[in-house]
C-alpha cells in the first residue's frame, strides 16, 4: 500500500535533519509521521531515510508515533494528533518543523527584504482560486505554510502537487463556519510552528446572489458567519501566535463590492465592508504588538466562485467595458499583492484596503470624444 522512494535529494534539507537526529540523545528507533515523511533508524546500524510518496490510502485518520522505550513518553498521539491530510515534515525529535533552524543555516531573513524564507504562514481556503495562488506565491518566496479546506480529496491533491514543486505546505480539513474546528485549526498551527505565526491570510468566502428581499434568515447567517465571523474569530485565536512572532502580518481578502455597488448581493457587500473596517481597527489596536493588518479587495476574478458568470457574454461585455484594463483579473493578479504585503519590504504598510480591479472602482465618466 505504501510506495517508497529512496532519496538523497535534500528537498526539505533531509540531510540536515538526519544529522540532528543521528546526534540526538536518546536516539530514535522508529518514527512514522501520519502522512508523508518516514524515518527508520535501527540500533547499531547506519541510519536509513526513505521518503514516502503521498498516497490517498495513507490518510487513514490514525497518526502513529512509534518511539523507543526511552522516549516513548515524549509524544502523546491523542494529544498531538494532527489531521492525516497534513503533509507532515516535523523534526522527529522535537515533533516540530525544523524550517526555522534550516533558514538560519542558509540566510538571515531579517536582512532580506524580498524573502519570507523560514517564515510561518496560515492561509485559509488554500486549495482553489485566489487562496491556491496565495499559497503558491508565498511558498515560492520561501515560506512554510499550513492551509485548510473543507474538501479532503481536493486538499490531498493539492498537497501532492505542492510537494512535487518542493513547497513546504501542510494542510488540514476544516470547515471555517464551525467554531470548534477553527479552534482545532489554530491548535494544530500552534503545535506545528512552535507557538509562532508570522502570516495569517483570511481568504474564505461565499456568496448567494439575489435581491435583498429574497434572502432567508439562514442565508443571512451563513454569509455573515463564513465571510466575517470566521475571520474575526480566527484573528482572535491567532493573536498570541502573531504577537509571539514579533513580526505579524494579517491579510484579509475582501471585495470591491465593499466599496461600490456591483449587484453581487447586499449581504455579501456588507460582510466584506465589515472586513474592511476590521482591517483598519486591528491595524491600530495591534500595532503595539508589531502586527500589521491589510486588506486586498479584488474585482471580478476568475475563480470557482464566479465561474458561472464567466460564461455569460452579456455580463462579461459589461464588466470589461467598465474596466479600464479591459479584462477580468486572474487569481495570480490578486495573490501577488497579498505576497507583497507579507514581505519585510512592506513592513510600513498597515491598515490599507487596496483594490485589485483593473481600475474599475476609479472609472468615472469617460467620454468617447475629446472635451475642449
Amino acid at each position: 500500500m505504501q510506495q517508497q522512494l529512496d532519496s538523497s535529494v535534500p528537498n526539505y534539507k533531509l540531510y540536515n535533519i538526519m544529522q540532528k537526529i543521528i546526534s540526538s540523545n536518546p536516539p530514535l528507533l522508529d518514527y512514522t509521521s501520519c502522512s508523508v515523511s518516514i524515518f527508520h533508524f535501527q540500533p547499531s546500524t547506519k541510519p536509513q531515510c526513505n521518503m514516502m510518496i503521498p498516497n490517498a490510502k495513507l490518510y487513514d485518520r490514525k497518526p502513529v508515533f512509534a518511539l523507543n522505550s526511552k522516549s516513548h513518553n515524549s509524544l502523546n498521539p491523542k494529544k498531538h494528533s494532527i489531521c492525516p491530510a497534513i503533509l507532515d515534515f516535523r523534526n522527529p525529535i522535537t515533533n516540530h518543523f525544523d524550517t526555522e533552524e534550516m533558514a538560519e543555516e542558509e540566510s538571515c531573513i531579517s536582512g532580506t527584504r524580498w524573502s519570507v524564507k523560514g517564515v510561518h504562514a496560515l492561509v485559509t481556503g488554500g486549495t482553489s482560486g485566489i487562496g491556491h495562488a496565495i499559497v503558491e506565491d508565498l511558498a515560492g518566496f520561501g515560506a512554510t505554510l499550513h492551509t485548510c479546506a473543507r474538501n479532503e480529496a481536493e486538499l490531498i491533491k493539492c498537497l501532492k502537487e505542492w510537494e512535487s514543486k518542493g513547497f513546504q505546505v501542510t494542510g488540514s480539513v476544516c470547515d471555517m463556519t464551525c467554531q470548534a474546528q477553527r479552534e482545532k485549526l489554530i491548535e494544530e498551527v500552534d503545535f506545528l510552528f512552535r507557538g509562532k505565526l508570522n502570516i495569517l491570510v483570511n481568504n474564505v468566502g461565499i456568496n448567494y446572489r439575489k435581491p435583498t428581499v429574497e434572502y432567508s434568515a439562514e442565508e443571512f447567517a451563513k454569509l455573515r458567519i463564513t465571510n466575517f465571523d470566521s475571520a474575526y474569530h480566527l484573528c482572535q485565536l491567532a493573536h498570541p501566535l502573531l504577537k509571539e512572532s514579533r513580526k505579524g502580518s494579517i491579510v484579509f481578502i475582501s471585495s470591491i463590492a465593499s466599496v461600490v455597488s456591483l449587484g453581487t448581493g447586499s449581504i455579501y457587500a456588507a460582510s466584506k465592508a465589515a472586513i474592511n473596517q476590521l482591517t483598519k481597527n486591528l491595524a491600530c489596536e495591534w500595532a503595539k504588538d508589531n502586527i500589521r493588518s491589510n486588506c486586498v479587495a479584488p474585482g471580478c476574478t476568475r475563480t470557482p466562485l464566479v465561474e458561472h458568470l464567466l460564461h455569460n457574454k452579456e455580463f462579461m461585455d459589461e464588466m470589461t467595458s467598465r474596466t479600464p484594463l479591459q479584462r477580468i483579473a486572474e487569481a495570480q493578479d490578486v495573490s501577488s499583492l497579498v505576497a507583497f504585503l507579507c514581505l519585510p519590504a512592506a513592513s510600513y504598510i498597515t491598515g490599507q484596503i487596496i483594490s485589485v480591479d483593473g481600475g474599475l472602482t476609479v472609472n468615472g465618466f469617460q467620454p468617447s470624444f475629446r472635451i475642449t
